[in-house]
């Protein structure tokens, strides 16, 4: 049986393509959870904050000095 380079060039970009799309899926998978958790910090300081309703139009009377 002979050596052929067309088989292995082709195993190899399979599994190039395989590792490429495993990597893609990750990153959506990765993208997906942050959003999920940047959802769920934000109902948490909103959460938060409606028990201060007052704190919600205050702003810092030190940020706006005119000089």
């Amino acid at each position: 049986m002979a050596f052929d380079p067309d088989y292995l060039s082709d195993s190899s970009s399979t599994n190039n393509l395989r590792r490429e799309r495993r990597r893609q899926e990750d990153k959506r998978r990765m993208a997906y959870r942050r959003a999920i958790e940047d959802y769920r910090e934000s109902q948490h300081l909103q959460a938060t904050f409606c028990d201060f309703p007052e704190l919600l139009g205050q702003t810092d009377q030190r940020s706006q000095r005119l000089y």
